[in-house]
């Protein structure tokens, strides 16, 4: 594999990329370049629907996905982070925030996420982010990144179990450079959401039914 990030005795430590493929740097005093930070936000519409209200547990986080650090794999089940770089809140956050926003967006059901413990809602959604990561290859062009996010819908009312399926995406990263890498990560979560509408779509009904 090309030398992306340098190594230390931990194999661990993760190198930045070259400042000018970055967004701006804001410096505060004298604690030199701050983290360029990045968000993964819905880019749809928001939510106007007067279906059955589904709420949207914490997702869980699989080991090394925690927190708002970069996650980059590497051979032999080494992990590492992108340096000088972080998303804008922990990634649970983050994908909580997303998919209560496009299932509420692109669907007739209210979605409710941090906040929501005390309202009556028809059925849980269960989340859990097993990949986020940006995975380096042998040249640029083999660049990629990898999401895979566990979904399940259960009923409230009688605990059922509506359905449960897991979505990835590992597209290729056009170009090079930090902007590239994170605008991939955009892209896979715009097409995995895409896909986990659909599948929630075709069955939030069951939420109102038994």
């Amino acid at each position: 594999m090309r030398q992306v990030f340098k190594s230390s005795a931990l194999g661990l430590l993760a190198a930045s990329f070259a400042l000018a493929s970055c967004g701006p740097i804001v410096s505060f005093g004298d604690e030199g370049p701050a983290d360029t930070i990045y968000t993964l936000r819905y880019q749809g519409g928001f939510a106007d629907g007067n279906g059955p209200v589904v709420y949207v547990d914490e997702p869980t986080v699989a080991d090394g996905l925690k927190g708002e650090a970069v996650a980059v794999a590497l051979p032999d089940n080494q992990r590492s982070t992108i340096g000088g770089v972080r998303w804008s809140a922990p990634v649970s956050d983050l994908t909580r925030d997303y998919f209560t926003r496009s299932f509420g967006s692109e669907t007739d059901a209210l979605l409710v996420g941090d906040g929501g413990l005390d309202i009556r809602a028809a059925c849980r959604l269960g989340l859990k982010v097993w990949e986020l990561e940006y995975v380096p290859g042998e040249r640029a062009r083999d660049d990629r990144v990898s999401i895979a996010i566990e979904m399940s819908l259960v009923r409230l009312k009688d605990n059922h179990l509506i359905s449960k399926t897991t979505f990835s995406q590992t597209p290729t990263v056009a170009g090079e450079g930090t902007d590239a890498v994170m605008a991939a990560f955009n892209g896979a979560m715009a097409d995995l959401s895409g896909d986990a509408v659909a599948w929630f779509g075709a069955r939030f009904s069951q939420c109102e039914a038994g």
